[in-house]
Formats: structure tokens, sequence, C-alpha cells
């Protein structure tokens, strides 16, 4: 590798190795703090949606060093090069990305303004519990609702509008196909909630099928059963379930005093699949003979495991689902009072995150990239 160049490979690993450390540090942290940190909060945490700009500046910065090396392989040859230009340390190439990027999370952080309570106040309010089972196998997908939003779009879609009506009520997210886990444990944090709804997608899954009944058990389990407060399944499928008797299942939860709902979500009228590479569809979903995978709602199942847990069955129509009924169902249940800890003064913290940020792109505004001492020395040594 010519001095003069950067190392394109090993920087690109060194940076792809600290994404995922960092993206994994904020998400583990963000959930703690937001689930089980009850005196914090961030003041403003629309600014955190600015955090999902770092990954243009990563690619922005492979962009400039490609450039670079291209430039200079046009420029001259090697021998040349050592006359035209200095010697580029990829230590000190990544250290100034890793100063520049780092620094500007911080910024961002600081701009969200995370806050710690303090002075507790216990107040008493009234609500339920609500599990949501949300169907995410491959028929999720059926663009029989509306030819721009699949059906799980619209079952999300209608997810954040039951969230943006729920009142002192504790909500989780259960996620399933073939298999069933839970995405959200219960939390009466809103935001959060629709936070983890965005990014749930089919490829979570790797389990394929539609197993129903094991998505609500799983959501019963989740459940505190001895602690008194009323609750409620809200399932939200195509109900094309090919595993198990879901029936049963719900008649079970409501035995446990669990009310069972269910949305339709999709078409009686058969629809193929798109098929999904890299992000993008390519072509239909086809079976093991190569025919075209039809699927189509079951709403006779949906009705079913709705009877037989003691709830409601909505259905969609376009992209609208309307919940209005559902919603009644849900508010017919006995309010359970629920104690819960107010911090009425919150702290800023912002001044911490400002501090290391800037502190952070001062030192990458003096760090240049030009080999130097022990840096040019271990470059070599490596080299």
């Amino acid at each position: 590798m010519s001095q003069h160049k950067y190392d394109f490979k090993n920087l690109l690993i060194a940076i792809v190795i600290w994404e995922f450390i960092f993206w994994l540090v904020y998400f583990s942290l963000y959930y703690y703090m937001s689930n089980d940190v009850e005196a914090f909060q961030f003041e403003t945490p629309e600014f955190l949606w600015g955090l999902f700009l770092v990954p243009i500046l990563v690619l922005g910065y492979f962009n400039t060093i490609r450039w670079k090396n291209d430039t200079l392989t046009k420029l001259a040859d090697e021998r040349l090069l050592r006359y035209l230009t200095f010697p580029v340390s990829n230590i000190k190439s990544f250290l100034k990305f890793f100063l520049f990027r780092n620094g500007l999370a911080f910024l961002i952080l600081a701009l969200a303004n995370p806050q710690y309570g303090h002075g507790k106040n216990k107040a008493v309010h009234e609500g339920i519990e609500i599990m949501i089972a949300l169907d995410i196998s491959n028929s999720m997908r059926a663009l029989d609702l509306d030819p721009k939003m699949d059906r799980l779009q619209v079952a999300k879609l209608s997810i954040e509008r039951l969230l943006n009506n729920l009142h002192g009520d504790k909500v989780g997210l259960v996620i399933f196909a073939g298999d069933a886990f839970v995405q959200l444990p219960l939390t009466s944090d809103y935001r959060a909630a629709k936070m983890f709804l965005y990014s749930v997608r089919p490829e979570m899954m790797s389990n394929q099928g539609t197993d129903i009944g094991l998505a609500i058990d799983k959501c019963v389990k989740s459940f505190d059963m001895e602690n008194g407060v009323n609750k409620a399944i809200i399932v939200m499928s195509d109900g094309e379930d090919h595993e198990g008797t879901p029936e049963v299942v719900a008649k079970g939860a409501f035995e446990h005093k669990v009310i069972v709902s269910t949305v339709g979500v999709g078409t009686p009228k058969e629809t193929p699949i798109p098929n999904y590479e890299d992000g993008k569809i390519n072509g239909l979903k086809k079976d093991e003979n190569g025919k075209t995978v039809l699927t189509k709602l079951n709403a006779t199942m949906l009705q079913s495991i709705a009877a037989a847990g003691g709830g409601a069955y909505v259905q969609a129509e376009g992209t609208y689902i309307n919940l209005e009924g559902l919603l009644e169902s849900v508010k017919e249940i006995e309010k359970t009072e629920m104690e819960s800890v107010l911090y009425v003064d919150f702290e800023d913290q912002y001044q911490w995150f400002l501090g290391i940020g800037l502190l952070f792109l001062l030192i990458e505004f003096f760090l240049t990239e030009k080999r130097s001492g022990i840096v040019h020395k271990l470059q070599e040594y490596n080299g």
C-alpha cells in the first residue's frame, strides 16, 4: 500500500466495527433508560432522528477517500507522489473521522436534552394492559389493500393511531410469524412504543409461516397475571394461520380474564406476494414447484378467534382500519387503578453531551492526516 494513499479496506473494517458497537450500545442504553429508569427522559426526542445522518457521513467519508486515491493515481506514479504530496496516516485519518462523527452524535444528543428527574410524587391513574400481536409473515407483504402500501404498513399505521387514542394504559408488542417474540414489553411510554413499531419488518423473523396461537400465548405470558390489572390482546393479521388451534388458545386466555380481539388486514380476494431482494421487489414469491404463492384474508378464522376470546373483530378497508368499535370494546373493560411515580422536577443534562461533542470537534480540527512520530512507526509496523 502506497504511503500517500488511504488503505480503503482496513479503514472500512475499522469503521464498520465501530458503527456496530455504537448502534448496539445506543439502542441498548435507550431501551434501558426509557423502560427501566423511571426518572429519565428526553425533553426533545425528535432530535434523536438526527443520529440517522451518521450513515450518510460514513458514505461521504468513504467516497471522499476513494476520490482522493483515484485522483492521486491519475496525478502521478508512486515515484513522483513523494515529491508532490505528504504521506498519509490511516490511523490518524480514522481518528479524525471518529472524532468528527462522534462529536456530531454528542451534539445531537445534547439537542435532544437528556433529563434526570428528582422530587418524586406518587400518582394514581386508571388503565388496562394491552398486548398487540402483529403478524410479520411474508403474506403481510401483499399489496391488496393499496398498490403502494402493503398489509404490514397498513397495520403499523393503525397501531400508531391506536396508541394516539390510549390514555393511562400500558401497551406492549409481540411480533410473530412461524415463531413469536416480545418486541416491546408493557410500557406507558407511547413514544418508545412507536419507535419500536417503526423498526418492525418481516426479515426479523427467520421462521416463516403463521402461528397466531403461539402469538396469543406469548402475549398472555407477558402479563403479570397477579397484579389485578385488567388485560386485553389485539391480534393484527391476515388470518392465514398454518399452525395449531388459535381459537383454543384465545378461549384459554379469556378464561383467565384476558380479552382477545382481532383486526383483519387484507382482502378476501387472492393476491400474489411480492418477492423482495435487498429491500427491493424482484418478481413474485414462488413455491417449491415454481408456482406463484397466493394469499387472501381469512376473516372467518379471525372472527372465530375474537369470539372465543370474548373480543371484537374489525377489518381493514383500503388503507384505513376503523378502530372505533375495537376501541370501544377495549374501553368497556373495567379500568384498574394503577399507581405510578411522577417526577415533578427534571434537571437538564445536555451540557455534558455538548461539552464532549465540542471537545471532539476541537481535537478533530487540529488533527492532521499527515504521518508523524509514533503513529507513523505504528503504521509502518502494521503495514
